[in-house]
């Protein structure tokens, strides 16, 4: 399994520059891709079916693409290709897609996708991330019904995943002469994966997938005071709000966006052991002025579907927090 550890700061992974715009055309940049998922409850699997990756310049009609044999692939397709089964090859015989279950990746932890590539200098307008959709995609074996993209659940109930347009957009940025670039993009699965009520595939929701500049995040972690949220921190998670600087906004749940009240990170607590407390950890933080927030019913909030209310209101557990962050590692505890 090919996995990386990633430091708080990020890894900076070389990630060529892909060219467009400019004064000078034969300029050049290196851009590094690595992929990575924020803690999700209640599946076992959650495996993409990556079949490109493509970059788009503001002033040339072209996109940059990368083939899954131009990325950087897993072992042994990250246990995602069940037995008896085959990735389809496309029509010149190579691999359709390449695999990631993006459970492997939390906590630090990350997968390179490119790593030192040399793209031009320029402006680019959109990176697109190509991952199949598990409805309509399916593998070669012996039911011709396995989806390509698709959650196990915690009762291994196999699931496909549907990636609507079988695309993730994700914002563009300016590569300048010489520069090296080093991205992450990240899946917070917990905000961005939901099961709609007819319970018969899992929905990928754009708004939860970023793209970040790795090398200023940061990471927070700490431990929990056991005698909080009653003495009981079952249910109990940390969400990491905006800073409010006076604003009148109620600490809402994952439904709202952030400028509605709504989180911009969260995760459910480890619980204690024989050998330490409960405890959290939140990775790949932008810069910022954050609250941050032990919410005693996190394990009920949850991303409703498109068109649903949502009625979750936190249990706060205690006060804010306010952090100011740029990068490095912040050990922040939850105590009476």
């Amino acid at each position: 399994m090919n996995k990386q550890i990633l430091p708080p700061i990020g890894l900076a992974l070389l990630l060529a520059g892909c060219g467009g715009g400019g004064d000078n055309a034969t300029a050049t940049s290196q851009l590094s891709l690595t992929l990575s998922d924020a803690p999700v409850d209640g599946a076992k699997q959650v495996c993409i079916a990556i079949s490109a990756l493509r970059l788009k310049a503001e002033t040339d009609p072209d996109d940059h693409i990368w083939q899954p044999l131009d990325l950087l692939a897993t072992g042994d397709d990250d246990g995602c290709l069940p037995t008896g089964y085959q990735i389809p090859l496309d029509d010149n015989g190579e691999p359709r897609f390449l695999y990631l279950d993006l459970l492997h990746y939390q906590n630090g932890l990350g997968h390179a996708l490119l790593s030192g590539e040399t793209i031009p200098s320029g402006h680019y307008a959109q990176l697109r991330l190509m991952v199949e959709d598990g409805r309509s995609h399916v593998l070669d074996g012996p039911t011709a019904d396995f989806p390509s993209s698709y959650v196990v659940d915690e009762s291994d109930t196999v699931l496909p995943l549907e990636v609507p347009s079988s695309e993730v957009k994700l914002h563009g940025f300016s590569a300048a002469a010489d520069a090296v670039l080093s991205y992450q993009l990240e899946f917070n699965l917990r905000h961005a994966m939901v099961l709609p009520g007819h319970g018969q595939y899992y929905k990928l929701k754009p708004n939860g997938v970023r793209l970040l500049d790795a090398t200023t995040l940061a990471s927070l972690t700490g431990q929990v005071d056991d005698s909080l949220c009653d003495g009981d921190l079952n249910q109990a998670g940390v969400y990491l709000y905006p800073a409010r600087d006076g604003s009148e906004l109620a600490y809402l749940g994952m439904a709202q966006d952030t400028s509605s009240g709504g989180p911009s990170l969260t995760t459910l607590l480890t619980p204690a052991s024989d050998s330490e407390a409960a405890h959290y950890r939140l990775d790949y933080i932008e810069p910022g002025s954050y609250d941050l927030q032990l919410v005693c019913n996190a394990a009920t909030d949850a991303v409703p579907e498109e068109g649903e209310s949502d009625n979750f209101v936190p249990v706060l557990g205690a006060g804010k927090l306010d952090l100011s962050l740029s990068g490095g590692s912040l050990t922040v505890d939850f105590t009476p």
